[in-house]
């Protein structure tokens, strides 16, 4: 099931970021993207209120927001969470008039890259060095339509 993130999943959004993405999150960067953007955020749980997915938007400007942490359980994928997680993202930037979605990737990623372009997004920019271990990324835009 697919809803908002609440103050009361910030543990559990942790969790899966911190444990499905190569890079370490604090919890104060989840709790500003809460604070930043609180109908921006999403999460995934399981028949038990376990915390299988997580998305954390961010408005930039000129109606454009980016994804900044998407992470699903390696023991969830395959099932359509990380595609329904974006589907709420869109609709939530449709009802609010916004009008791109954009996101970084690793370049040496290529089965997210297939992923997001399945999606709706596409490849823009290259950003050497983009990541702490010095690691390039893709920049990829999603515009979203009436």
């Amino acid at each position: 099931m697919i809803r908002q993130a609440t103050q009361s999943d910030l543990m559990g959004v942790y969790k899966v970021i911190n444990s499905n993405l190569d890079d370490y999150f604090a919890e104060s960067t989840i709790e500003f993207f809460m604070a930043q953007w609180p109908g921006g955020q999403f999460v995934s749980a399981d028949l038990f209120g376990r915390i299988d997915g997580a998305l954390c938007g961010a408005i930039l400007d000129a109606g454009r927001v980016t994804v900044s942490l998407l992470a699903v359980d390696g023991s969830s994928r395959g099932r359509g969470i990380g595609t329904a997680l974006l589907d709420s993202l869109k609709r939530r930037c449709f009802m609010e008039g916004r009008t791109t979605i954009q996101l970084e990737v690793r370049t040496a990623n290529a089965t997210a890259i297939r992923f997001y372009r399945r999606n709706g997004f596409e490849i823009c920019e290259t950003l050497s060095g983009f990541y702490n271990d010095g690691g390039s990324a893709y920049r990829m835009v999603c515009r979203l339509s009436g």
